[in-house]
Formats: structure tokens, C-alpha cells, sequence
């Protein structure tokens, strides 16, 4: 797969190979935990988190991963040679990356990047996992830097 930033000040991903459409959807699989819930789990139980900031959260989580899924499934339906997220998609795309990369993280421990090496991960499915979480942190790092900014 190919990134980069545009001159209209969005990013393009090109996949290049079918498992790159793959990679892209399991963004949205990836996401499916239960962050908002975690979340209120930290929080003071007196702060009503649980009642009151929790389903809108959950409701928003869930719009961005549908929301990535959609222009996926969309693009490589329509037989797209890319996908472009400009500023207005921007913010979705980049929550939907984080909530995969916590789920991730949150279920394979993964730790400080300067402590793994993925050569030290046996388990096919964690190594699988350790790769799209760096793949993740790449996309989020170029959405920061090209198309979130001011």
C-alpha cells in the first residue's frame, strides 16, 4: 500500500494488493471492544460517567469504525484505485485507528515499541496484531501531520 499526502491538504492511501483492502477493513474489526466501558472504569464512580458520558461515547466509537468500514467497503466495491481522507474525515479515520491500536494493545500487551521486536512474537495472530497496530500509528502520525493541522 501506498500513503502520502495531497496538495488539497488530505491524505491518499493506495492499496496496491488485496490484502491491503484487507488491512484497511479490519480497522473497524479491530476497533470492536468495549473502550467507552474501560474508560468509566477509571473514572470516580460519583462522576456518573457510566450514565451519562458512556452511551455517547459508545455511539460515537461505533459511528467511526461503521464509518471507515463504509468508505472501504465503498471504494473497493467501486472498483477505486484509492482512498482519499480529506479534513472532514480526517477526525473519524483517526479515532477509529486509535480505538483499534488500544484494543490491541489492551489485548496483546504489547508494551513501549523500543522494548518489542516483532521477532520476539511467536504467536502468529499477536504478531499479526503487532503489525497492523504499527500500521495504525503510522497512518494516525501522517493524518497529524498532513491533514489535521491549522
Amino acid at each position: 500500500m501506498t500513503i502520502g499526502p495531497t496538495i488539497a491538504g488530505g491524505l491518499k492511501l493506495v492499496p496496491e494488493a488485496d490484502q491491503d483492502w484487507l488491512i484497511l477493513l479490519e480497522i473497524a474489526n479491530d476497533g470492536d471492544s468495549d473502550l467507552s466501558r474501560r474508560f468509566a472504569s477509571l473514572m470516580d464512580e460519583d462522576s456518573m460517567w457510566e450514565e451519562i458520558v458512556v452511551p455517547e461515547l459508545e455511539q460515537e466509537f461505533t459511528k467511526q469504525r461503521l464509518d471507515v468500514m463504509m468508505v472501504v467497503v465503498k471504494a473497493k466495491g467501486g472498483n477505486e484505485e484509492a482512498i482519499h481522507i480529506d479534513k472532514e474525515g480526517a477526525e473519524t479515520w483517526y479515532g477509529a485507528l486509535n480505538q483499534a491500536r488500544l484494543a490491541l494493545e489492551s489485548k496483546h500487551k504489547f508494551g513501549p515499541r523500543e522494548l518489542n521486536s516483532p521477532k520476539e512474537i511467536k504467536d502468529p495472530e499477536a504478531r499479526s496484531a503487532y503489525f497492523r497496530n504499527d500500521f495504525y500509528s503510522t497512518i494516525q502520525s501522517l493524518l497529524l501531520r498532513y491533514v489535521m493541522v491549522d
